[in-house]
């Protein structure tokens, strides 16, 4: 199976899409925190999208799969983790304040 990329970077909201070159279909898709989030790990870099070498694409492909199979994993992890551990129910909790509670008593007489 070939692909080919499709990268609009210079955006308000860029993204990278992976496309199936013989039916056109979006393989993969990394929108704006996506694509500044690869970025940042070092999973590609914008010189990459910009190498014509066959090898270049070809690693730079398998990178971008890569990217997108952690992503979902992580996401699937996510939910499982919420799923048993759901977080606790939000409680009003008035903090205890020393001299605010002395100064009210002094206040009232009391001290």
């Amino acid at each position: 199976m070939t692909f080919y990329i499709n990268a609009w970077l210079d955006r308000v909201d860029p993204f990278i899409s992976l496309h199936n070159r013989h039916t056109g279909e979006v393989v993969a898709r990394f929108d704006k925190d996506e694509v500044r989030e690869c970025l940042e790990q070092g999973d590609f870099c914008v010189n990459e999208l910009c190498n014509p070498s066959q090898r270049v694409q070809q690693e730079l492909v398998k990178c971008l799969l890569l990217a997108q199979c952690s992503q979902q994993v992580r996401q699937q992890l996510e939910s499982i983790y919420r799923s048993f551990f759901p977080p606790p129910a939000s409680a009003e909790i008035i903090p205890f304040r020393a001299k605010q509670s002395a100064m009210l008593a002094y206040e009232q007489g009391y001290a």
